[in-house]
């Protein structure tokens, strides 16, 4: 008998013990899911504020350009047309750096177009709007709106246009209801954080450079 108590003390032992062991690592499971959920939090917010903060020091960035540009040292914007990579520069100091894209007339090819060298600005504009034209709704089969305000695509360009000559402009992405067939110009295409960059930094007559 006294064998038989020192087997069944022996067997309760160990299933405690197992017993034991498998509430802590349940307790231990509950408290890793609880901090894991914990720092996502944290982390989505830190990111919210970041993302905040970032934007808040682009508004001070574009403030100081519109206020601190003087004529002894204004902005210009320099294009590597291979690369597609574009500077904003005071003097020789770098401001941003940015990438574009191109849009051309079908009949006409980058290398054959983009110019080499310096243009202007020779007109700025803001809250572009693009008109549909007439032969748009015939070719539809629809009849041509007499209200004109319903045949403008506001913003058909982006926010912001900068007229250099020779059919080109600098711009924002092409708005997703603007049929790219009716667009008879040129443009050089900037995302829109960088283009209200530009469209602050660049005086009328401002020089951008081609290379």
């Amino acid at each position: 008998m006294k064998k038989i108590f020192v087997i069944s003390t022996v067997i309760f032992t160990i299933a405690l013990v197992r017993l034991t062991d498998a509430v802590i690592k349940k307790v231990i499971a509950n408290e890793a899911e609880r901090l894991n959920k914990t720092n996502e939090v944290y982390f989505l917010k830190n990111e919210s504020l970041n993302t905040h903060i970032q934007k808040i020091d682009q508004e001070i960035k574009l403030l100081q350009l519109k206020k601190g540009l003087t004529d002894e040292a204004e902005c210009y914007l320099v294009l590597e047309r291979k690369t597609r990579q574009a500077w904003l520069k005071i003097e020789d100091k770098v401001i941003q750096e940015m990438s574009f894209s191109v849009w051309l007339l079908p009949e006409l090819s980058e290398k054959s177009y983009l110019p080499s060298g310096i243009l202007q600005i020779l007109a700025k504009q803001e809250s572009t709007h693009f008109v549909l034209p007439d032969f748009y709704y015939e070719l539809l089969g629809e009849s041509i709106p007499t209200d004109t305000t319903k045949r403008i695509i506001k913003n058909g360009l982006g926010e912001y246009a900068l007229y250099l000559g020779e059919n080109l402009l600098i711009h924002g992405p092409f708005h997703p209801d603007l049929p790219k067939d009716l667009v008879r110009h040129n443009a050089i295409i900037f995302k829109p954080e960088d283009l209200k960059v530009i469209y602050y930094s660049l005086k009328p007559k401002a020089r951008v450079v081609f290379y």
